[in-house]
């Protein structure tokens, strides 16, 4: 037992490396002609479905990754969106492009230092959230303007990846933007991507992932809301469809059906 053990965690550190191997070699290989040409035809917006297309029928299926998509419906057609969502792996911001559409992301700017990566960031229009404060004075703005270039944006409110798949609380940031600036939020789901992709450890594992989409909330429809209970009531409509707490509810209904008995 030990040994198959010892050998499922041999191959998935493997296949981790080779994940790795294979998206940077994409980036280089397919993604820089595209992002250029893209750049020329000034449709830089659409660069991403090159990502979109790598991933769906290159990557996932080299690494027996399979994505389940609920609620589509929900997804706008006719303008761009901020998309919210839990963070549990890297590979969230790989499964939305196939999932949502052509996104781009507010990151951390240490990630701009990265050869050739930072540029391919500027280039799909990503935007990075500075340490200092400071630097990020008119971040609002500047994500309204890619919404009305045809950008979607996503964002992680949690600011890092969970380590056991459970929720913390969202920051501010994105919350107080969205009242600001009139940004439509688009929430949803991301489920299985920990156990695909884990932080926790170095491998690379076959499987499914499900990402819920949650119904559009409009700048209309939290007009008058206050920026703290936006960001809570986004954070526990993205979390109720987490299997933890799907768990959790189930656990105290029966409890309270104990108790009414």
């Amino acid at each position: 037992m030990e040994v198959i053990i010892s050998l499922q965690v041999f191959m998935g550190f493997i296949r981790a490396i080779l994940y790795y191997i294979v998206v940077f070699t994409g980036m280089i290989i397919l993604g820089t002609p595209y992002i250029i040409y893209k750049s020329i035809t000034g449709r830089k917006y659409e660069i991403t479905n090159v990502c979109s297309f790598y991933f769906t029928h290159v990557i996932f299926k080299l690494f027996g990754v399979k994505i389940q998509v609920e609620g589509t419906e929900n997804i706008p057609k006719d303008r761009g969106f901020i998309i919210v969502a839990n963070h549990i792996s890297f590979l969230d911001i790989n499964v939305i492009w196939p999932a949502i559409g052509n996104t781009a992301f507010i990151a951390k700017a240490a990630l701009w230092k990265a050869p050739v990566f930072g540029w391919v960031l500027n280039s799909i229009g990503c935007i990075p959230v500075h340490k200092n404060p400071r630097m990020n004075a008119g971040m609002g703005k500047l994500v309204r303007k890619r919404l009305d270039d045809k950008y979607n944006i996503a964002v992680f409110p949690e600011g890092h990846r969970s380590e056991d798949g459970h929720m913390v609380k969202f920051q501010n940031g994105i919350f107080r933007m969205a009242k600001d600036n009139k940004l439509p939020l688009l929430p949803i789901t991301i489920i299985g991507t920990g156990d695909c992709l884990p932080k926790v450890k170095w491998a690379m594992n076959p499987g499914v992932v499900r990402i819920i989409v949650h119904p559009l909330q409009t700048p209309e429809s939290f007009e008058n809301t206050p920026m703290n209970d936006l960001r809570d009531t986004m954070h526990d409509l993205i979390e109720s469809a987490l299997p933890y707490k799907k768990e959790e509810l189930a656990q105290a209904q029966a409890a309270n059906g104990t108790k009414e008995a």
